[in-house]
């Protein structure tokens, strides 16, 4: 625990060694990228073709690449469709393809405990839409007996739905359901199984990884091109390099770093976070990014702050390894520097989650007289936070706390919130 004004430490237990500090690897992560990158940095994606456009007809191929955009959506390939709608184009005569040589490997599955369909282990790849993942929604018909209806987004023929569920009495919620992948059939698509039954007029959502980020991202925008009244006439969509000498006919420009990084540590985004660390990479040390690349840099920012390299060891971006290691002292560290910071000091404490509030503590720590602004961090067996705490008048302090092999997180979570509610009142007579 940190005083900021002096800087100095009013409280230490075994701060200098090096822990399984979960998601708490994100406060590293986005630190970097903004010290790097700055707030102000924006990631680019751009459709490509060989040749300009003849009247209203793209000549050949069109492809989409992107600089490792970590908050690419839906709609933003939308606003790309119909920029080329814009400049008056009706027709691409050949495929769709998606390029991912942005990242090496170009797409890569997380997979924490060997967990790899649990949608926290996100599925990366530079080009990338919805965080590589597809939303099902489930809806029960109504009558029982009859095959509920299902519907997914984004839209477009990359999913091959194998319907085996059927509508429930009107009792029922739900018997059983359940949206699980069955593999890529070969050609581009992927199968997935709807298993159980569903109430009648019921709706339920699930969010799934994709096993095929490329295909997934090509069929999607060939679906969107469609629907913007765009026909692409070639059959193939699928993973592809843009060719040498293709030019760019549209350019997505994404928000503000310094805002996207809101969502990665105020709800513990570990897709934002993994894309991050890679792009960050392939940015400043040149393409292709990877992993090794955005840790030497994360590294370098540490040591630059003064902390002992031996204390930080990074295998990921967001924590989704058991091989990090940081130490407490490490995170007091960077947290004092970003405070003290005015390039990203307003950016980087805002993207934190607050009290009672936003994000990953909005259910915690409920009094009206404690402000703790931080990351939160947990694994089966690790409970951890990094922040800054104020209240009553007092402070704010920096504080981190890391706990690991813990036998039961939910004893842990609640004592360490019990230690974060008194900070501002113990910590002077420290």
């Amino acid at each position: 625990m940190l005083s900021l004004a002096p800087v100095k430490v009013i409280w230490e237990f075994r701060s200098e060694e090096p822990l399984v500090p979960a998601s708490l690897v994100k406060v590293l992560t986005s630190y970097a990228a903004l010290k790097y990158l700055k707030p102000q940095y924006q990631f680019r994606t751009s459709l490509y073709a060989l040749d300009e456009p003849r009247g209203d007809t793209v000549r050949g191929h069109l492809w989409i690449k992107s600089t490792g955009d970590i908050f690419l959506l839906g709609e933003n390939l939308k606003d790309m469709a119909l920029r080329l709608k814009e400049r008056g184009i009706r027709f691409v005569e050949g495929g769709v393809f998606a390029d991912n040589s942005f990242f090496n490997p170009q797409a890569e599955q997380i997979c924490l405990d060997e967990r790899c369909a649990s949608s926290y282990n996100p599925v990366v790849s530079a080009t990338s839409i919805e965080f590589n993942t597809i939303a099902f929604t489930v809806s029960g018909g109504a009558k029982s007996g009859t095959a509920p209806q299902v519907s997914w987004f984004p839209p477009g023929d990359y999913v091959q739905v194998d319907n085996l569920a059927r509508t429930a009495s009107k009792k029922a919620a739900r018997v059983g359901l359940a949206v699980r992948s069955a593999g890529m059939t070969g050609t581009g698509r992927e199968r997935f199984r709807v298993t159980g039954k569903v109430g009648p007029r019921r709706n339920f959502e699930y969010r799934l990884n994709v096993d095929d980020p490329a295909s997934f991202v090509a069929r999607s925008f060939k679906e969107v091109l469609r629907r913007e009244g765009i026909e692409v006439r070639g059959a193939d969509a699928g993973p592809g390099t843009v060719p040498p000498g293709a030019k760019p006919l549209v350019t997505h420009e994404s928000r503000a770093l310094g805002d996207i990084i809101y969502g990665l540590n105020r709800y513990s985004n570990n897709f934002m976070a993994e894309m991050l660390l890679r792009s960050l990479g392939g940015l400043v040390l040149g393409p292709p990014g990877t992993v090794d690349k955005g840790v030497e840099l994360v590294r370098k920012s540490l040591v630059g702050l003064g902390v002992p390299p031996h204390e930080v060891q990074l295998k990921s971006g967001s924590g989704l390894s058991r091989e990090c290691r940081a130490s407490a002292r490490a995170f007091c560290t960077l947290l004092a520097n970003a405070y003290a910071d005015p390039s990203i000091e307003p950016d980087f404490i805002s993207s934190f989650a607050t009290n009672g509030s936003e994000g990953t503590l909005r259910r915690r720590i409920c009094k009206p007289d404690v402000e703790v602004r931080g990351k939160t961090g947990t694994l089966r067996d690790v409970v951890g936070f990094a922040g800054y705490v104020a209240g009553c008048g007092r402070g704010p302090y920096v504080v981190t706390v890391i706990l690991n092999d813990v036998s039961n997180i939910g004893e842990a979570r609640r004592a360490l919130d019990g230690f974060l509610e008194q900070v501002p009142l113990i910590a002077p007579s420290m």
